[in-house]
């Protein structure tokens, strides 16, 4: 049964088996820490990490700032100056790449194993065009009929080699011819273009290259069916990139890197004869970018000095005292004896028996819902940033849900208690019984009014008046699409207006009766009530792609895991949605490694970040570095040293392994290991979350269960 009010008290005795004189040293330990973190002095920059923030900040608006203006245009468009210029230092292992501005080109390749696809550039564009590619030999005199392309300017040539082609060596030979006009003639085969001849004249040089032609199984060993398989070998320099095509490619590797790992970025850019000088700069802009801005945003969000990290005990004593403020709000009473708490490196785990009083107003969800509100505002100041899961159990079990029935049976209760005293004259009882009643009216049309005013639907009103007391509870909605989202009042904001609105309005009849109101959006999650930073929520259907993380079939993981919120740039930024959800891998990440650190510290941090283990980046890197408590500028150091490397040495080894496959013939492969590059980051980055959540849910599922049959 619930506790009456009258039991909701300070408690002096000290939590668990701590004296007195303990709880008052911790006390003044959380005090003094408490008044360290909440500093008003907001200068800024105010340390070294602000510095290098607006340091990111700028070097982020020149970097994107500058793809940006090569991609759109604006700047030289077409000018080749900047690579044709790399091209010749050691900068371009490439060697140096040629000017096709203004000059006819040849862009040559090979699709579906034995499809020839030719296409002309820098052709006069108003002019009519014929292109010629002609298959020639080596061992035998005789020439092939060619193949023949007409059109305006540039012309793009499509042709199958036929089962008459012989397996063997070719040379490829291709020509475009230009008249003078510009009506298009058509041409089609070497009859043709003999009747049009004496109108055409050969657009710049031909281009000659050497073509293999094999013939292959296509269906494995065990098929009959064979196919042409071409491969083409031109070992003429690349044409060098305008400002616009290298804008273009900026924005191509930037996605590649942040959808597949820099492996996957490097492998591409390097089979299409990106510069490795401009993969390389755009590898290193980004991981300067993404760790200058939020690294020290992260520093500020996880850092604590070492005179600011709470002990065990001194954490436990914090949310005693917390919870001692909640119970007062909620009007229950904490059995504090009974208070059990868990403490990991991933979250902090609680559970919390309570009891209610007469009253107490708020059903489960909400008192549940204030007891992590209370918390995460205090983990918050003292910069406890792990994730807290809660388990409030009520001992008396009648606060579920504040239906109909219960809340007569409260009424009920009230009149019966005031009919309990005999009396021969009961018209001070009937007196009571008008005013509460009249009140009770009174406070159910201003409560309309309310719903009205804030455009809101009731979903359910309780209203409790007796001699001592007004209590009001209201279950709401808002009447707008797609309020899930767009809804940005809190509960705590619609509670503190609508005490408001009711203190103005009543405040004569209430006398000297207590004003206690609940609010609560229905369509809201516990998240949005406890005013969480981040959120994590268990999987229903939780399955683990490999056997190596513990769990081979389906399994149910319960829970909801909240983090503290920071207000400001810093909560903006790294707790959305999006970002915390990278965030909290790169945490879990950090925590898996942070033994290699504790070991090796600053040189092992250089070689993590370095060597292309999958989900090893800049910001995983410094993650590392704040849970092993490594100075900030090391960590920085440590980083960019790191990013740098591992930038530049794939960058200039990519091609290296382009060619490398080209010349024992497996470029077939290429597209092959960019998939497989993307494939296997995107699986190990989603093993790494549900491996986390696996981690933080089922310790803490085992911790409530075992604590609540105990």
């Amino acid at each position: 049964m619930s506790v009456d009010e009258g039991s909701l008290r300070e408690i002096d005795e000290p939590p668990g088996k701590a004296n007195s004189n303990e709880k008052d040293s911790l006390d003044k330990e959380l005090d003094r820490i408490r008044s360290r973190r909440t500093d008003t002095d907001k200068k800024f920059p105010k340390t070294f990490d602000d510095v290098v923030l607006i340091f990111g900040l700028i070097a982020g608006i020149i970097f994107f700032g500058s793809v940006t203006l090569l991609s759109s245009g604006v700047f030289a468009e077409d000018s080749i100056f900047l690579d044709e210029t790399l091209s010749k230092t050691p900068l371009d292992t490439g060697g140096e790449c040629i000017d096709g501005e203004g000059a006819i080109s040849f862009d040559i390749y090979v699709s579906n194993h034995d499809e020839f696809n030719v296409k002309s550039k820098n052709a006069v564009s108003n002019n009519a065009s014929v292109l010629v590619v002609k298959l020639v030999h080596l061992n035998y005199s005789n020439t092939d009929d060619g193949h023949y392309e007409s059109g305006i300017g540039d012309v793009e040539l499509l042709f199958e080699l036929d089962e008459s082609i012989a397996d063997g060596n070719y040379l490829l030979i291709v020509a475009l011819y230009q008249s003078d006009n510009a009506s298009e003639l058509s041409v089609t085969n070497s009859t043709t273009f003999s009747q049009v001849s004496d109108q055409l004249r050969i657009s710049g040089s031909e281009k000659t290259i050497d073509v293999e032609v094999t013939t292959h199984s296509s269906g494995g060993v065990f098929s009959s069916d064979m196919r042409k398989e071409v491969e083409v070998f031109d070992p003429d320099p690349r044409v060098c990139l305008t400002m616009a095509e290298l804008g273009y490619w900026g924005w191509a590797l930037m996605a590649l890197e942040w959808a597949g790992g820099r492996e996957t970025a490097m492998l591409t850019g390097g089979s299409a004869q990106v510069p490795a000088w401009w993969m390389a700069i755009i590898s290193l802009g980004m991981s300067i970018f993404f760790l200058c801005v939020q690294y020290p945003l992260m520093h500020r969000m996880y850092h604590r000095d070492i005179d600011d990290l709470l002990t065990k005990k001194q954490l436990r004593r914090l949310i005693e005292r917390t919870l001692r403020k909640s119970e007062r709000d909620q009007r229950v009473l904490i059995k504090f004896e009974d208070l059990k708490m868990q403490e990991r490196a991933i979250s902090v785990d609680i559970i919390i028996p309570y009891q209610t009083t007469s009253k107490t107003i708020g059903g489960a969800t909400d008192i549940r819902a204030g007891f992590t509100k209370d918390l995460l505002e205090e983990f918050a100041i003292f910069g406890e940033m792990r994730p807290l899961q809660i388990k409030s159990l009520s001992l008396d079990g009648i606060n579920g849900n504040l239906n109909n029935e219960f809340i007569l049976s409260r009424d009920l209760s009230i009149i019966g208690s005031e009919r309990s005293v005999l009396s021969e004259d009961y018209s001070g009882f009937f007196t009571g019984l008008g005013a509460n009643g009249k009140l009770d009216e009174e406070v159910t049309q201003l409560l309309n009014k309310w719903f009205k005013k804030h455009n809101l639907i009731d979903y359910g009103t309780a209203i409790i008046v007796d001699e001592d007391s007004v209590l009001i509870r209201v279950i709401y909605t808002p009447i707008m699409r797609f309020s899930y989202f767009l809804y940005r009042k809190s509960y705590i904001d619609m509670q503190e207006d609508l005490t408001q609105y009711m203190r103005e309005a009543i405040n004569q009849s209430l006398g000297s009766r207590e004003l206690i109101i609940s609010a609560r959006n229905e369509k809201a999650t516990l998240s949005d009530r406890a005013v969480a930073g981040r959120v994590e929520q268990a999987q229903k259907t939780y399955e683990s792609l490999t056997d190596s993380i513990g769990i081979s079939e389906k399994d149910d993981l319960i829970g909801e895991a909240m983090v503290a919120k920071q207000g400001g740039i810093t909560g903006a930024l790294l707790q959305n949605p999006f970002m915390g959800d990278i965030l909290s891998s790169v945490e879990y990440v950090a925590h898996s490694n942070r033994s290699r650190i504790d070991k090796y510290g600053f040189w092992a941090l250089i070689v993590f970040v370095w060597i292309p283990f999958m989900a090893s980046g800049v910001l995983v890197g410094a993650m590392l570095g704040l849970v092993a408590r490594m100075r900030f500028r090391r960590v920085l150091l440590a980083c960019l040293v790191g990013g740098s490397a591992a930038s530049i040495t794939w960058a200039y080894t990519a091609r290296g392994i382009i060619e490398f496959m080209e010349r024992y013939h497996a470029q077939t492969f290429i597209p092959f290991l960019i998939i497989l590059a993307f494939i296997f980051t995107f699986l190990h980055l989603r093993r790494n979350k549900r491996r986390r959540r696996e981690e933080l849910f089922r310790e803490s599922m085992n911790f409530f269960a075992n604590a609540s049959n105990s």
